[in-house]
């Protein structure tokens, strides 16, 4: 379909809606309405067909509210001219108020598109606010229409409107604080239901206002505006981008300033009112007080979320600060601690220090690349970690080479048999799919008991200086070994 730029939208809606506020009732405005209304909802279908991927069904959800809107209009004249004046209750009340529920599922998909799995704060606070929004409804609109009068169509209808307008609400909070970019398609979502919410308000207030007009007439001067409200959901649907919202990883975490204005609001606004004003019937105390016990649940979940989420990060930077990135090993940091601490402890030959150095690994990250070598170090990391005896720590010391801590040793031949059971890790060769990366291993040995005041550094250096008279003995002995070339030549001679 041709592109509609979205400004157009909402202004051939204002446009349209003019009759209804120059002369409500009137035929003209009327029709310019239906038409106006019906046209819109076209183009949003039409849009729709053309939209694919996750956000479809959050748009077709939208448009089908609107759809459920302008059909109850039509039921109502329809019924209006076969049956004449229907009263304060009509069927067509049961579409109308059935169209704020698929609008706010339709709209809270297209946040969880923008958001996945990130909307459970931006609900809580949602909650909180609305649970304010509806005790207000409540308070001052829905129980000073229904005292001293008895349960009707009338009365219960008058009360899902404004209850309407809390979901809406909400879901304009939920859109303002859930975590993703505001851009696009998001700024016309949020300003129709901000103006859905004020028309629904206005029309609701209106007979108090001006008691000497007809609630038809007072709503009708007002279509204009739910008009253009409606407007923007199609100009939302209709916006180039509309099909392309994707997940904003960016922000995510940061704290919407309007969500501590907001929730501030919250807390205060029932205390206040309960401070301010004289509550005389029971149903008014037993409903603040509802709601306060309600606000108060939801903020202490939110609170414990919080706190939760921050200790899961406190322990996910603890477990960084200690451990090696690569291979989940201890790192530098976590060993020294812990070679410290051992040294404290102190008795008999140990704790010893084993110094390993992969041999052959520079070869296996010039030929095969660096993941090839990655690969190699977790795979030595998990035979490494399989092998340690209860309160042995691995460590990676950086680069290929890695540190045993042993505490648990009671003389020199306890620790070779354990530099020997590290030597046998690297007898099979590490395999990845086809490819097989032979390794040997030197090793350093340093021990407690070998030194008066022992220290950290200086059984450290000590297994590093072992490690490398280790390794130059194996480059002369694989120096001193003739090339397979020769070996063959004097076999022959």
């Amino acid at each position: 379909m041709p592109r509609v730029p979205p400004l157009l939208v909402p202004a051939y809606a204002a446009a349209a809606g003019v009759p209804a506020a120059v002369a409500p009732g009137s035929a003209v405005a009327h029709f310019s309405y239906l038409i106006c209304f019906t046209s819109l909802v076209a183009l949003g279908w039409a849009r729709l067909r053309t939209i694919t991927g996750p956000v479809r069904s959050g748009y077709a959800y939208v448009i089908g509210a609107l759809t459920i809107w302008v059909v109850g209009d039509l039921l109502s004249d329809v019924l209006t001219w076969l049956l004449g004046p229907m009263g304060d209750v009509q069927p067509s009340d049961v579409l109308w108020v059935s169209g704020y529920p698929l609008l706010a599922i339709g709209l809270i998909r297209l946040v969880r598109v923008r958001a996945p799995g990130n909307l459970r704060e931006g609900m809580l606070d949602a909650l909180a606010m609305a649970t304010v929004m509806a005790w207000l409804c409540w308070q001052f609109l829905i129980l000073p229409a229904a005292e001293h009068q008895q349960l009707s169509l009338a009365i219960v209808f008058g009360a899902f409107y404004p209850l309407g307008d809390v979901v809406l609400f909400a879901v304009v909070a939920i859109l303002v604080l859930a975590p993703g970019s505001k851009h696009g398609p998001t700024r016309y979502l949020v300003a129709a239901l901000t103006v859905t919410m004020v028309g629904d308000v206005c029309i609701s207030m209106l007979p108090a206002l001006l008691p000497a007009l007809s609630r038809a007439v007072q709503a009708e001067r007002l279509d204009g505006v739910l008009l253009v409200a409606n407007s923007f959901f199609v100009a939302a649907l209709v916006h180039p981008r509309a099909d392309r919202i994707e997940p904003d990883t960016e922000h995510e975490d940061r704290l919407h300033p309007a969500r501590v204005v907001f929730l501030g609001i919250s807390l205060v606004a029932l205390p206040m009112f309960a401070g301010l004003q004289t509550f005389d019937s029971v149903l008014s105390r037993v409903s603040l007080l509802v709601s306060i016990a309600l606000l108060t649940s939801l903020i202490l979940v939110r609170f414990v979320l919080v706190v939760r989420g921050q200790e899961d990060i406190r322990a996910v930077l603890a477990h960084q600060n200690r451990h090696d990135q690569l291979t989940g090993l201890a790192n530098r940091q976590a060993l020294r601690a812990a070679l410290e601490t051992s040294l404290a402890a102190a008795h008999g030959y140990g704790p010893v220090i084993f110094y390993l150095d992969l041999n052959g690994f520079k070869q296996i990250n010039d030929r095969h690349g660096h993941a090839a070598g990655d690969f190699v170090l977790i795979e030595f990391a998990q035979r490494l970690r399989a092998s340690l005896r209860p309160g042995d720590l691995a460590a990676r010391f950086g680069g290929d080479e890695f540190v045993v801590l042993a505490c648990d040793v009671k003389s020199p031949a306890d620790a070779h048999a354990i530099a020997t059971r590290l030597r046998n890790l690297v007898t099979d060769p590490v395999c990845q799919a086809d490819d097989s990366y032979p390794l040997g291993v030197s090793i350093g040995i340093a021990a407690a008991g070998d030194y008066p005041t022992p220290d950290t550094d200086t059984l450290l250096a000590a297994a590093d200086a072992g490690m490398y008279t280790e390794k130059h003995q194996h480059r002369q002995e694989s120096a001193a070994l003739p090339a397979p070339g020769e070996l063959l030549e004097h076999s022959a001679t």
